[in-house]
């Protein structure tokens, strides 16, 4: 038995397909009786047919909204090894860029440390906000600066899973709807049917545990908690691991909705299509090096894994 969202690996690998939503069977789809393709799956998965995997954008690319120079950052315990090295990348208003490279190239540990310094040490680089240089040597003083880190560890470190979606939502800037330190309870329910409405969270009430949701609204809820906080900057890591390919497609119109209002988006995927369809730039990272930087009509799965296995020669000839 294979479970998975990863719809080409079903159709290569299995001899029948079972689609479950909401907690029934839809459909079982034989092999050599019924097709198997991604489109088919797909149409038994959210009920209807989708004709593109991701949403339209209106592209309005405003000013430099975060810049990144000579970023670099050393692993906690080992503490010769850089994981980030000498990198700068710069993210526009109404703009989402994304990072493309290997498990262990150094994307999320780059998130981390920007988002102040979450990870890492010996970190040097230069960050300017709005065209300002800033210094954020915490993750408080990086949420008051407008940034916002969407962890790839969603039960782990994003969520707190036995608590409620009100209580989740307004964990990044509790602040805003309390005076004094004292919560206002009537304000916070308020927000969180506003912020589960927007996103669309399946929910009966906004009191219901976060544990006992679908792995996609887990990740919507995770995606409010941040922008409850009013960033300017989100720094995406994984946005959309573990979720089905109806829930991706909800995800990815927050991410366009968020573009709209003029924030800038950085998306850090480990699934190529996914950075090739939602992203207006793409950098790729390899062993802790920013190696390429492509704008998204010339960029392909191909030239991607050509510029990696380029870069990973030299470093063996090296």
């Amino acid at each position: 038995i294979l479970i998975s969202h990863k719809l080409n690996e079903l159709s290569y690998c299995a001899d029948k397909i079972t689609v479950i939503r909401d907690g029934a069977t839809i459909e079982t789809l034989v092999k050599g009786v019924d097709e198997l393709s991604e489109a088919r799956i797909i149409k038994g998965m959210v009920g209807r047919e989708m004709t593109n995997r991701f949403p339209p954008r209106e592209h309005t690319i405003g000013d430099v909204a975060l810049e990144i120079k000579n970023w670099t950052v050393y692993h906690p315990l080992y503490a010769d090894r850089k994981v980030v090295d000498n990198v700068s990348i710069n993210i526009h208003r109404g703009e989402v860029v994304g990072i493309a490279g290997l498990i262990g190239a150094g994307r999320t540990e780059l998130a981390m440390s920007v988002f102040g310094k979450a990870y890492g040490a010996h970190i040097s680089g230069e960050l300017y906000k709005d065209g300002q240089p800033i210094a954020l040597h915490s993750i408080p003083q990086a949420i008051q600066a407008g940034l916002a880190y969407v962890t790839e560890d969603r039960k782990g470190n994003g969520l707190i899973i036995a608590d409620s979606i009100k209580h989740n939502f307004i964990l990044a800037r509790p602040q805003f709807i309390s005076e004094r330190g004292v919560l206002d309870k009537d304000l916070e329910v308020h927000k969180a049917k506003e912020l589960r409405q927007k996103l669309g969270v399946k929910a009966p009430t906004v009191e219901q545990l976060v544990g006992n949701l679908s792995g996609g609204n887990q990740q919507k809820v995770l995606v409010g908690k941040w922008i409850f906080a009013e960033p300017d900057v989100l720094l995406l890591d994984e946005p959309t691991r573990g979720v089905d390919v109806g829930a991706k497609y909800e995800i990815y119109q927050i991410i366009n909705d968020l573009v709209a209002q003029g924030k800038a988006v950085l998306m850090i995927s480990s699934e190529l299509p996914e950075i090739l369809g939602m992203c207006d730039r793409i950098y790729v990272m390899n062993e802790g090096r920013m190696i390429a930087e492509l704008p998204a009509q010339e960029a392909s799965q191909e030239s991607i894994m050509g510029y990696i296995m380029q870069d990973s020669k030299k470093e063996i000839g090296a």
